[in-house]
């Protein structure tokens, strides 16, 4: 199953950047897709490559994943990251990767859960699939991976409290550390695990929203509760949500920019 099929081809997913030969400690993956008149991607980005430090850098990755089926709007919408970010992109900090074959089901026919509409089902299974690609298509750059969404900030020395955080986990059995509150903001995975997450999510993709799959899958997987860094190094900004007609006023009351 996972990368095969998924039709995992890096390069050809590869819209600007390039894969570096050495593989890294952490990835940071970002899924981004078009809100109605307004986007956070750009901040996102510029607060993540201003909290790493430049001997930090040749060790991280942030991978942009551009989700919209809109082909046009995905090339337009990279030449302006690459144009803003474009030093960055050079040096294979950041790529930015939209799957050009990816192949989602007819999201008309899911059965409805928890009350939600149709069009929450639908947006809630293509996010579970577009999780799915992004951890298969990072799992070999780095030791690490960990996702965010295109709308948050990011603390100051947040790299060196991941790694503390790590070490102070590591006799412990678990599948994913949590560096903010909200939803999959700020989940940690090893690298190693992406598979099985991944393949998870695309069996199950229609049954349940991201955060409660993989709530499910660290039980099954021996990790009894959670293990939480707090503050928080990742804050949600965004408000106006992906899903239409949404407004998301999350935020996390431990986040502390430092």
């Amino acid at each position: 199953m996972g990368e095969a099929y998924l039709k995992i081809d890096r390069k050809e997913a590869l819209v600007y950047g390039h894969i570096r030969k050495n593989k890294g400690f952490l990835t940071i993956g970002i899924p981004s897709v078009r809100r109605q008149n307004v986007t956070y991607l750009e901040d996102t980005i510029e607060s993540l490559i201003s909290k790493t430090g430049a001997d930090d850098r040749p060790r991280v990755v942030f991978v942009v994943f551009l989700t919209d089926s809109n082909h046009t709007w995905v090339i337009e919408r990279a030449k302006e990251v690459y144009s803003r970010f474009q030093e960055h992109v050079d040096s294979g900090l950041v790529q930015i990767v939209h799957p050009p074959h990816i192949a989602y089901p007819n999201f008309r026919f899911l059965t409805r859960r928890f009350g939600d509409s149709l069009e929450r089902v639908a947006w809630r299974s293509r996010q579970n699939l577009d999780f799915a690609y992004l951890m298969l298509y990072s799992q070999p750059f780095s030791e690490f991976y960990l996702q965010i969404e295109d709308d948050v900030i990011v603390s100051k020395n947040y790299l060196q409290n991941l790694e503390s955080y790590i070490s102070a986990c590591a006799n412990k059995p678990w599948l994913y550390l949590r560096f903010s509150k909200l939803g999959f903001i700020g989940l940690l995975f090893k690298s190693v695990d992406l598979t099985k997450v991944s393949e998870f999510f695309m069996i199950l993709f229609d049954e349940k929203p991201c955060d409660l799959l993989i709530n499910d899958l660290r039980v099954l997987k021996g990790q009894p509760n959670e293990l939480v860094f707090s503050p928080a190094i990742f804050q949600h900004m965004g408000l106006i949500s992906s899903l239409n007609n949404k407004v998301q006023r999350l935020k996390d009351d431990s986040f502390k920019e430092r």
